[in-house]
């Protein structure tokens, strides 16, 4: 049976931002996770409960053809991915006579929310500073200054501006459905990669989230700023082929 890593991106960003990534990765097939409220025709119209559900489909498209999945999800994408595996682990699964399951969760710095918990309580309730609200236009936000806050360990490339767009506020502010990380099918099957040098999430709110969530996750500190995958891509990879070894033998 195949396993497929499904890249979900955080925020302001889509899955062209893995792409340092990918070619340390040998021969693990990867997808693309994404969502719909990263640079959306209405920001008006996205949701959380969007995101997940787009992300859900997607993992139940591949789960039908036969593939193992492995997530790892940056960031916002945390609240998405917890959101859309839910009830797709290997025990829900063998449990409903199927062969393929969600084996994994790899959190990049990623956002843990409870159910109902809006990413916008995650943080405090108010937007740090250098979220731009209502810019470029009404309902989407941009992080301003992008270099600075996301890759504040990385040199100057104008490539890396490349990667940013702009989100739907929305999707900050709404309620998630409850996540796959709390499920004891994913006992053993939770790492977190914790960024140290983060200006965007730091160390100290993702310590926060990982005790909230109340379950045991494999954490493996990384002395970078928020986006590994671009600045360590090589150390990255090697992290998510010795969980993969992990999780398919389990």
């Amino acid at each position: 049976m195949s396993l497929v890593l499904v890249l979900v991106p955080g925020a302001f960003g889509t899955t062209d931002g893995f792409e340092r990534l990918i070619p340390h990765l040998g021969d693990l097939q990867t997808y693309p996770g994404s969502y719909p409220s990263c640079n959306p025709d209405d920001p008006l119209d996205a949701d959380c409960s969007k995101d997940i559900e787009k992300l859900r489909n997607t993992l139940v498209s591949l789960l039908d053809k036969g593939s193992n999945i492995i997530i790892l999800a940056h960031s916002y994408g945390g609240v998405v991915a917890g959101g859309a595996a839910k009830g797709l682990d290997k025990a829900h699964r063998e449990a409903e006579r199927h062969g393929s399951a969600v084996l994994g969760l790899i959190y990049v710095a990623g956002n843990i929310t409870l159910e109902g918990e809006t990413l916008l309580e995650a943080v405090g309730g108010r937007y740090p500073e250098f979220i731009k609200s209502n810019k470029p236009s009404q309902g989407l936000a941009l992080i301003e200054p992008a270099m600075e806050i996301l890759y504040n360990d990385c040199g100057p490339d104008a490539e890396l501006d490349g990667f940013m767009k702009p989100h739907a506020l929305r999707a900050f502010e709404t309620k998630p459905s409850a996540p796959a990380w709390e499920d004891e099918g994913f006992e053993g099957r939770r790492l977190y990669i914790r960024t140290i040098k983060d200006q965007c999430n730091p160390a100290s709110l993702q310590d926060m989230w990982i005790e909230k969530s109340g379950v045991k996750w494999d954490i493996v500190d990384f002395e970078t700023g928020h986006m590994p995958f671009v600045s360590q891509p090589r150390k990255l990879a090697e992290q998510v082929s010795k969980f993969a070894n992990k999780v398919t033998n389990l």
